[in-house]
C-alpha cells in the first residue's frame, strides 16, 4: 500500500502559508527577531521567531465561537489544518481523521491564571479562558472550526511530536483503520518553555547556527503544519495528485536522560536505518535529509555522528540542512514543519540552506547546503529528536520513484499484564477496583517510591515519573522484560503536571525569570513521566504521552494496541497517570470533564501490551474504535460467554452509550469509586477486566471510555 501526501498546510515564523514559507526558506530569510509576545528579562536571550500577523479573531471566523477559549497554539492550528484541506481539495462529505502532536496548548493564554492560583487558592474556580489549557485543546478547536473529524488524537513526544502523528497517522492507513488523517503538531511560544530552556542554558543570545563551530544553543519558534496524507486507493478513488509518498517512518527512544541526547548517536542511527527499511530503500536512495539541528552543541554533534553510523560514505555527497536558523526550535510542530519543508523539497526539486552556519564544527563536517541548491531528490529523510530522547525519522519520495513497498498484515495484540498504583497500594491483581464497596482495611495506602525504585537512579523523577515508573514495574509480572529494544510505552495524563507548571511560573512572575528552577522544567513537560519511566526501564521502542480528558488512559491503550499491531512494537506499557491536584480538582475538572460526585484522588495503571502471549489461554485485545462526536459501538464483537462492560462511572451516557449494541444488556463495572474519580479511573477499570478475564471469570468485557464528545472502546477476549 502506498500512502500520499496530497495537502499541505504551514505557518510559520516566515509567514502564514506554504508558499510564502518556502519561499522565505530558499531565499534564506530569517524569521528570528526581538521577543515582543512578552518581557525575557532575565534571560539568557532576548530573540525568539513569532509568527508575525495572527490574530485570533481573523482565525476564529464564526460569531459562535467562543474566544475565550483559543489560543495563539489553536490559531495556528486552524489556518495549517485549513491550508492543507484545501489543498487537498478534501471536501465535508468525505471522511477525515486527525492527529495532533504538540507540547504547550494554551499555556501562554494561561499561565498568569496558573501563578495567580498558585499565590491564591481562591482564585482556583472554573474560567473559561482555561478551557485552552488542555494538551487536547488544540484537537478540540480543531473539531470545532475546521470540521467534524472521525476520530481524532493528541499525542506528545516533545519536539518529536509533529513526526510521530504522521507515523501514527501512517499506521491508522495500513492497518485500515483510516482512509485519509489530517495529521501534524502545532505550538506556540510561552513564558513557561522560554525560561526553562533559558534555565537550562540552552539559549542562544544571538540567532541560532546549527553545526556552526560557534553555536551557543537554539531559537525557540513557533508554528504549525498539517499535512493530508491518504491511501493510494482514497486518492486515485477522487482523482488527488499526490505531492510525495509518505514511504517510511521509524520510531525509538534512547532511553539515555531526560534531556541530553545519547552521544554516540547509535539508537538514531538504529531509527534512520529502521525508517529506510519501512520505505525499502537503502542509504543510497537518499538525496536530501532535513535534519534536527537545533544549533546546541550536545545534539548536531550527536545527530552528525548518527548520520555518519547510517549513511557511511553516502554521506560525504548527501546534503544536509537544518531549517531552525531561519524558523528556530517550533517544539512539538517542527518534526510537522520538517516533514512539510521535505514533501516540498521532494515535489520542486530545490533544497533550503542552513541559515546562520559560518564555519562549520569539525565534528558536524557535511554536506551542508549552504544556499538554497536545485537538484533531483527522489527521496528525502526528515530526523526529529525530543526531550526524554525520543527519536522519530521520516521518509518521502516522489510519487511512483520507487516500486511499491512491501504489503504488511495486523498483528494480533495481547494483554500480558496490569500495574496500579492507587488506594490499595501497588500491585498487580486489580478486580477490588471494581468491586462494590471494596476498600483497603486500613484506608488508602500512601505511595512511597522509596519501597520500590533505586532512587539513586530515579533522583531526577518527579511524583508523576516515579508512579509510572513503578506501575510498570507491577505490570512485569513473572515476564519482565529483558531485551527492551522493542519496548515502548504511551501514558496519558487529561492535564499534565498543572499544580508544577502554576508554582514554576509563579516563581517567574514574583522572582524573575533568572530564578527559574532548571530541575523542575523538564519534568513539566506532558511527556516527562513516560520519558522517565522508559529511561528508568531502559525501553528502547516508541515512547510517548496523550491526551483527551476523562478518557487518556482508556485512549493511550487504544494507541499502544494500534502501534503493535501495525509492526511499531513488540511490548507496549499504556495507561495513564494523574496526581492528586487542587487545580485540576477546582477548575479544570469541573470545566472540561463531566463532574462526578467521588472526592478525586490520584492513580497510575498501566496494561502490558503485547504481540506475543506466553499463556496457553491468553487475553487478547481482539477489536478497539476511537470516535468524536456520537458513539459508534456498532463494529464491537458480540460476547458470547460470560461478559461484563467495564467503566470509569456507571452513569445515564454509559447507558445511552450502550443502546442498541449487542451490550446492552450485558452487566457493568465501574472502578471511579474505588480508584478515587480521578481521570485515570478508567484505566483501572481495563486492569480490573484483565485480572477478571485472567481469573477465569469472565470470558470477554469490554472497556468504554467516554469523555464529553469522544471516546474509546476495546474488547478484551480469552482466546486459545
Amino acid at each position: 500500500m502506498r500512502i500520499f501526501v496530497t495537502g499541505i498546510g504551514i505557518v510559520s515564523p516566515l509567514g502564514i502559508g506554504v508558499e510564502t514559507t518556502f519561499d522565505g526558506l530558499l531565499a534564506g530569510r530569517r524569521g528570528i527577531g526581538a521577543l515582543n509576545l512578552f518581557d525575557p528579562d532575565g534571560c539568557r536571550s532576548e530573540l525568539a521567531a513569532e509568527v508575525p500577523g495572527l490574530h485570533i479573531p481573523e482565525v476564529a471566523t464564526s460569531s459562535d465561537i467562543d474566544l475565550e477559549g483559543w489560543s495563539r497554539t489553536d490559531a495556528m492550528a486552524v489556518l495549517a489544518a485549513r491550508e492543507a484541506l484545501a489543498g487537498a481539495r478534501v471536501g465535508e462529505e468525505l471522511p477525515v481523521d486527525l492527529i495532533c502532536g504538540g507540547t504547550t496548548a494554551g499555556m501562554f493564554e494561561t499561565e498568569a491564571l496558573l501563578a495567580e492560583m498558585h499565590r491564591d487558592p481562591q482564585a482556583r474556580r472554573p474560567l473559561s479562558k482555561m478551557l485552552s489549557h488542555p494538551l487536547s485543546a488544540t484537537v478540540d478547536r480543531l473539531q470545532e472550526a475546521v470540521r467534524r473529524f472521525e476520530q481524532a488524537r493528541t499525542i506528545c513526544s516533545a519536539c518529536s511530536s509533529g513526526a510521530n502523528a504522521l507515523l501514527l497517522a501512517a499506521t491508522w492507513l495500513r492497518a485500515g483503520r483510516s482512509q485519509r488523517v489530517l495529521a501534524g503538531g502545532a505550538d506556540g511560544l510561552c513564558r513557561l518553555t522560554y525560561t526553562g530552556f533559558s534555565s537550562l542554558g540552552a539559549l542562544s543570545p544571538e540567532p541560532c547556527q546549527p553545526f556552526d563551530r560557534d553555536r551557543r544553543g537554539l531559537t525557540l519558534g513557533e508554528g504549525a503544519a498539517f499535512l493530508v496524507v491518504e491511501t493510494e486507493a482514497a486518492a486515485a478513488a477522487r482523482g488527488a495528485m499526490p505531492i510525495c509518498e509518505l514511504r517510511g517512518w521509524a520510531v525509538g527512544a534512547e532511553a539515555h536522560h531526560i534531556t541530553n541526547p545519547e552521544p554516540t548517536g547509535e539508537k538514531a542511527a538504529a531509527v534512520m536505518g529502521a525508517a529506510l527499511r519501512r520505505a525499502g530503500l537503502a542509504p543510497g536512495d537518499i538525496d536530501y535529509v532535513n535534519a534536527h539541528g537545533t544549533a546546541t552543541p550536545l545534539n548536531d554533534r550527536m545527530e552528525a555522528a548518527a548520520l555518519r553510523r547510517c549513511f557511511g560514505d553516502r554521506l560525504a555527497s548527501l546534503p544536509v540542512s537544518s531549517s531552525k536558523g531561519q524558523i528556530g526550535h517550533t517544539l512539538g510542530a517542527a518534526g510537522a514543519i520538517e516533514a512539510a519543508i521535505c514533501a516540498l523539497v521532494v515535489e520542486r526539486g530545490v533544497m533550503p540552506p542552513t541559515a546562520g552556519l559560518e564555519t562549520v564544527d569539525p565534528a558536524c563536517a557535511l554536506d551542508h547546503v549552504r544556499t538554497a541548491r536545485a537538484g533531483s531528490v527522489a527521496a528525502a529523510m526528515s530526523d526529529s529528536f525530543g526531550f526524554g530522547g525520543s527519536d522519530a525519522v521520516l521518509v518521502l519520495t516522489r510519487p511512483d520513484a520507487f516500486a511499491p513497498p512491501a504489503a504488511s498484515s495486523p498483528r494480533r495484540v495481547w494483554v500480558t499484564g496490569a500495574g496500579t498504583v492507587g488506594p490499595f497500594g501497588v500491585r498487580g491483581e486489580h478486580a477490588d477496583y471494581v468491586a462494590p464497596g471494596s476498600a483497603p482495611p486500613d484506608g488508602p495506602r500512601p505511595f512511597e517510591a522509596k519501597d520500590h525504585l533505586d532512587l539513586g537512579r530515579a533522583r531526577r523523577i518527579d511524583r508523576a515519573g516515579r508512579m509510572v515508573t513503578v506501575a510498570m514495574e507491577a505490570a512485569f509480572g513473572r515476564d519482565a522484560p529483558t531485551d527492551t529494544t522493542q519496548t515502548g510505552a504511551i501514558v496519558g495524563a487529561a492535564f499534565g503536571a498543572v499544580d508544577h507548571c502554576s508554582a514554576f511560573v509563579h516563581r517567574v512572575y514574583e522572582k524573575g525569570a533568572r530564578f527559574a528552577s532548571p530541575a523542575a522544567f523538564p519534568n513539566l513537560l506532558p511527556s516527562s513521566p513516560v520519558a522517565h519511566a522508559s529511561i528508568y526501564h531502559r525501553f528502547q521502542g516508541p515512547v510517548f504521552s496523550s491526551a483527551d480528558l476523562g478518557a487518556t488512559a482508556e485512549g493511550a491503550i487504544v494507541t499502544a494496541a494500534e502501534l503493535i499491531a501495525g509492526g511499531e512494537a513488540e511490548v507496549m506499557f499504556a495507561g495513564g497517570v494523574e496526581e492528586a491536584s487542587p487545580i485540576t480538582e477546582a477548575v479544570l475538572g469541573p470545566l472540561c470533564s463531566n463532574p462526578q460526585a467521588e472526592a478525586r484522588g490520584e492513580g497510575t495503571v498501566v496494561l502490558r501490551l503485547a504481540a506475543s502471549t506466553p499463556d496457553p489461554a491468553g487475553v487478547e485485545l481482539v477489536w478497539s474504535h476511537a470516535w468524536r462526536g456520537d458513539v459508534d459501538l456498532g463494529g464491537a464483537p458480540a460476547p458470547s460467554g460470560p461478559a461484563r462492560v467495564f467503566v470509569a462511572h456507571d452513569d445515564d451516557a454509559v447507558a445511552a452509550a450502550l443502546v442498541g449494541s449487542a451490550w446492552a444488556e450485558v452487566p457493568r463495572a465501574a472502578a471511579a469509586a474505588q480508584a478515587g474519580g480521578h481521570e485515570a479511573a478508567g484505566g483501572f477499570a481495563a486492569a480490573a477486566a484483565y485480572s477478571l478475564l485472567r481469573g477465569g471469570d469472565l470470558v470477554e468485557a469490554l472497556v468504554l471510555g467516554l469523555a464529553p464528545d469522544r471516546g474509546y472502546a476495546f474488547v478484551l477476549r480469552v482466546s486459545p
